[in-house]
């Protein structure tokens, strides 16, 4: 759970967007007590400062300006390749949008490959979404966690999906991502890091409402949903922050103003 406005603390519409019939609740074998459940460390933060302030220049300026991030590169454990994310945010006076590209490189032939985008569309296709975010979280083995989160800008609107890539065998074949959806809920779901009691498995902090305790569920390839604990106290998301990310604007220079909102309607 983020409490910074925009992260999520929703994710009402989980229930109706997620398929997950037939999925199975397996309890522990003894009753866990509520706790303070720490973030992981994620690859890089959300940085929602970058975003609200090229926001409020688009306002200012009474103009479309356009931002670029690009993650430093996350090693793999093979060391032929690394990944990272690339963030675009085109504001407008009236609003704004992001969406996000998750990039693997092969380091010896220096060359790129698009792993998954993040679309503001995909759910909505009359009605985008403001922000889609892909965001690497960590590896495990040789396979890549990364966040997707998508949602409306100043709204309890967002949710999560996990997004599962298993590094290449063959400098050749790019292998498809694997998508693991969280357990329908009308409160809120979020992601939070490979389960480390379980192989191939991932975390969720899931609630029926936003007034009470989330729970912790563990989520798999195989659909089947984990009870990890009963309740949990999610410690509060590090501090909004620039570190880990490379800006195409060079430091302390204002984006370009454009007269054009390039397809977003005003």
């Amino acid at each position: 759970m983020r409490r910074n406005g925009l992260e999520r603390l929703g994710g009402a519409f989980a229930a109706v967007w997620v398929g997950w019939a037939g999925s199975a609740w397996t309890a522990p074998e003894a009753s866990l007590q509520a706790r303070i459940h720490s973030h992981p460390a994620p690859a890089v933060s959300i940085p929602w400062d970058w975003v609200y302030g090229l926001r409020d220049q688009a306002r200012q300026r009474q103009c479309t300006v356009v931002g670029l991030l690009r993650s430093e590169p996350l090693p793999s454990p093979d060391p032929q390749w690394q990944v990272y994310t690339r963030l675009d945010l085109v504001a407008t006076p009236q609003g704004g949008r992001l969406t996000s590209v998750l990039f693997a490189e092969n380091t010896r032939t220096r060359v790129l490959q698009v792993i998954y985008q993040a679309s503001t569309s995909v759910l909505a296709p009359r009605e985008p979404l403001d922000f889609a975010m892909i965001l690497p979280l960590g590896w495990q083995d040789h396979t890549l966690l990364a966040r997707e989160y998508e949602g409306w800008f100043q709204t309890d609107l967002s949710w999560d999906r996990a997004v599962i890539w298993p590094l290449p065998d063959s400098s050749v074949r790019i292998p498809p991502v694997q998508i693991w959806d969280p357990p329908p809920v009308l409160g809120y779901a979020e992601l939070l890091g490979w389960d480390p009691q379980a192989q191939e498995r991932v975390l969720f902090a899931v609630a029926d409402s936003l007034g009470e305790l989330p729970r912790l569920v563990s989520v798999g390839a195989d659909r089947k949903v984990l009870l990890r604990e009963t309740a949990v106290v999610l410690a509060p998301a590090p501090p909004t922050s620039l570190e880990g990310w490379v800006s195409a604007t060079p430091t302390g220079e204002a984006a370009i103003c454009h007269s054009s909102s390039f397809g977003l309607d005003n």
